[in-house]
């Protein structure tokens, strides 16, 4: 499990890099228009909800990792 110690909003709760957050601008963030997976937001600790957004990046690999497990199977 990872223990992210920081916890600004600025760190992405999964993979402890940068999440680009920037909800605070006058224009909004990214975050707001973008639907982060349950499955993804069930692994965010406890201390962290509501306080850390998922990143971009952990969300793209989330979906691709889904495409490749629902991706038919070649029968040879």
């Amino acid at each position: 499990m990872i223990m992210t110690y920081k916890n600004d909003g600025s760190i992405c709760p999964l993979c402890e890099q940068s999440n680009r957050c920037d909800v605070k601008a006058s224009s909004g963030c990214w975050c707001m228009n973008t639907e982060v997976p349950k499955a993804l937001l069930d692994k965010v600790p406890t201390h962290l909800k509501g306080i850390s957004c998922v990143c971009n990046a952990c969300i793209t690999r989330y979906h691709e990792q889904q495409a490749l497990v629902s991706a038919p199977k070649k029968v040879s």
